[in-house]
């Protein structure tokens, strides 16, 4: 599907910044741009389309508002236990043919033969893993690899909006989003594996080497891989002159996104704001009251209370009504 003709891409930003900045901005000039003229126009670029994604608080628009197309639907399919193939054990070495273990067999696995738990402590090969403890080669059926019950989300993942569904006809009841401390409470109290009742999200441990990414953990553990479509905040990438050139949004934001890179520059050459921060916060006010529109309609179904999920609306799954498991069966 072709982009809107009346959007405007990359190139027709860096025309405008170009211009205010005092360069020449014809297609032969720009080509003759210094490195350093490139990388200036592009730090403007960036800050202005983070300025747009992430608006300020301005007269008549509060503090982080969220646009409607940074909400998208996702979909997470759950791990389920590993049991292919044979098990044969020599010692704290478990080998297994006719399968392969998983790559997650270490990092978040646990060995478990005849109701008896055995640690990972590393994956060897495809067919080899070593585990704590003297284990016994098992029945095909008497053995499997458990999860540990929580996953990596997407790198662009922001938080989750609402609750998480299961595909249609498959269940009826939805995943809530609860606490790290509650779901903590729950594993506690069970590790039984079963259909997932509760979810929470949590920051995995980083050295800033990379961005820092996050993580979901279920309770009960999954013992199947369900499907589950959940709504979220989704962070997005720069804006890249030879592929990403086109801002989310669309062509109807068009023209605020290009103040707002412009409002950036004034402030960067004058060191204060001036006529095009005046007409960025105009257009944001505008763009906003579009966006609360489309906002609406999409969250129109949700007559339950559903949104991002706090102590309130979490209190319903507190009530007479709920699913109880014991030892992986669920009523």
């Amino acid at each position: 599907m072709a982009e809107s003709t009346l959007s405007l891409g990359y190139d027709d930003i860096q025309i405008e910044i170009g211009r205010l900045l005092g360069y020449v901005v014809t297609a032969a000039a720009i080509a003759l741009w210094t490195a350093e003229t490139i990388a200036e126009v592009d730090r403007i670029i960036q800050a202005g389309y983070r300025q747009f994604l992430y608006p300020p608080a301005v007269q008549g628009i509060e503090a982080g508002y969220e646009w409607s197309f940074l909400k998208p639907t996702a979909e997470i399919t759950t791990i389920a236990r590993y049991t292919t193939g044979s098990l044969a054990v020599v010692g704290t070495t478990c080998t297994i043919t006719t399968g392969v273990w998983p790559s997650w067999a270490y990092t978040h696995g646990t060995l478990v033969i005849d109701d008896v738990e055995y640690p990972i402590t590393s994956r060897t090969s495809d067919a080899d893993i070593e585990v704590t403890g003297t284990a016994t080669t098992a029945a095909e059926d008497d053995w499997y690899l458990k999860h540990a019950g929580y996953q990596d989300l997407p790198d662009s993942f922001g938080r989750i909006l609402g609750d998480l569904h299961f595909e249609a006809d498959e269940y009826s009841k939805s995943v809530p989003v609860v606490s790290e401390h509650q779901i903590q409470m729950h594993l506690q109290q069970s590790i039984d594996e079963s259909r997932p009742q509760y979810a929470t999200t949590r920051f995995k441990s980083s050295d800033g080497s990379d961005g820092q990414r996050q993580e979901i953990i279920w309770w009960p553990i999954p013992d199947e891989a369900y499907v589950l479509t959940y709504r979220h905040e989704a962070f997005t990438g720069k804006l890249i002159k030879a592929t990403n050139k086109y801002a989310l949004g669309g062509m109807k934001h068009s023209e605020v996104i290009i103040e707002s890179c412009m409002a950036i520059a004034e402030q960067r050459v004058h060191d204060d704001k001036g006529l095009h921060w005046d007409a960025f916060t105009r257009l944001l006010v505008t763009a906003i009251a579009q966006d609360r529109k489309n906002g609406a309609r999409y969250f129109g179904p949700m007559s339950h209370g559903e949104g991002v999920s706090d102590n309130a609306s979490r209190s319903r799954y507190q009530g007479s009504s709920y699913d109880i498991t014991y030892k992986g069966l669920t009523w």
